[in-house]
């Protein structure tokens, strides 16, 4: 079967779902409408489905025959943003909208179902259409996880983000680390206060705390290997609010991006033991805590990315190299962390009036004609890994 024109055939489809969805965004681990239409079309399909944990939606084709398994992932959720553009299809909810294309790439997915459905019997094994909310909060790509896990796992997991810098009919698909991990650090420093007359009768936190932060910064030249990208930002001071009166306490707190797995708890550590000794030649005591903003580097499997490049050419599309990685992160690194597989940017940059944004802006607009080439790009991929 032509596999372009089958995507075609769907287009249609694809494009009215992402208005839909774009008309009605909700809010991180607010997606119950969101969900329940994902389900409500899954189910007109004839696709099975569960809901995996709060609201995540996860479709189930089952190929002719037994064979590997492919995890296709989309999120779904938006953002706290009034949205600005005059688009027809503009958001319908105050202070609320897809700002980063989440829209699409539900939509994408769900077209990918129909289309797969119409040649599922020449699959060798199965698709997992994996809906997850609350990317934007880093919750919900675990839960899809631990289902899967429990089904066995899957050979490969992969997903496509649209991205506003590219043109339509380009795709950035290279392997190795391409979006960090992030970790939160927070450093209490505790002192003995009193009278700015008398710092001779205290333990000033003052000078600890910017100690501590000036051995911070140097922690990524001094402890961590130039070839591996590592950087340590404390973003926030704060040490009392008077002045004649030394605090009582410091406090740090800033962020680790990295890109190779076990980097952030590592600079962790070393954080920990600078600030215990530079506190301890001070007199003063440290704790040091911390939170997982991103859990893992995104990561892209060697093989599976050159399997998809071979997709993406075979479809004309223009792979985009060269690019240095991405600071920021996206959870779906939890799912390339536990299964081999790549993310891939599609672009979708709009040059219609009004709409030109890029990402988490609110004029933020994705160009409709990359969303039958995401679409095609995964049906091809999964007829491709599920045919061999």
């Amino acid at each position: 079967m032509d596999l372009h024109q089958l995507v075609k055939s769907h287009e249609s489809y694809v494009v009215e779902r992402r208005r839909e969805f774009h008309m009605h965004p909700e809010l991180s681990l607010q997606e119950e409408w969101t969900s329940g239409r994902i389900a409500e079309e899954l189910g007109a399909m004839g696709i099975p489905y569960e809901i995996v944990g709060r609201r995540n939606v996860v479709g189930v084709i089952e190929g002719g025959k037994p064979g590997k398994s492919l995890a296709i992932r989309a999120d779904f959720d938006a953002l706290p943003i009034e949205e600005e553009t005059d688009v027809p299809y503009k958001s319908q909810i105050p202070g609320c909208m897809h700002a980063c294309g989440h829209d699409a790439h539900a939509a994408m997915l769900l077209g990918t179902g129909k289309a797969l459905l119409e040649i599922k019997d020449q699959l060798a094994g199965k698709v997992y259409l994996c809906f997850q909310i609350a990317e934007e909060a880093g919750q919900g790509a675990d839960e899809i996880v631990e289902y899967l896990q429990g089904k066995g796992g899957v050979d490969q997991a992969i997903g496509i983000h649209v991205l506003g810098d590219l043109n339509p009919g380009t795709l950035e698909l290279v392997p190795g680390a391409r979006l960090s991990g992030a970790e939160i650090f927070y450093i209490d420093v505790k002192g003995v206060g009193g009278h700015g007359s008398r710092p001779d009768l205290t333990v000033d936190p003052i000078k600890a705390t910017v100690d501590c932060y000036q051995r911070l910064i140097t922690i990524p030249v001094n402890h961590h290997s130039m070839f591996d990208t590592c950087v340590v930002s404390p973003c926030a001071i704060k040490s009392g609010d008077r002045f004649n009166i030394i605090p009582e306490t410091g406090h740090i707190e800033g962020t680790i991006r990295y890109y190779k797995y076990g980097d952030g708890q590592r600079v962790l550590e070393k954080i920990r033991q600078t600030c215990e000794g530079v506190c301890a030649s001070h007199g003063c005591t440290v704790e040091v805590t911390s939170a997982v903003a991103a859990k893992f580097p995104l990561i892209n499997d060697p093989a599976a990315t050159e399997a998809g490049r071979q997709i993406a050419q075979e479809m004309g599309l223009e792979l985009v190299d060269g690019r240095d990685p991405s600071a920021a992160s996206d959870n779906f690194a939890e799912f390339l962390a536990a299964f081999p597989g790549f993310y891939a940017n599609l672009g979708c940059h709009s040059t219609r009036p009004g709409t030109s944004g890029n990402h988490h802006n609110p004029t933020f607009d994705v160009d409709e004609s990359a969303l039958p080439l995401g679409t095609e790009f995964f049906v091809r991929y999964a007829a491709s890994f599920l045919g061999e």
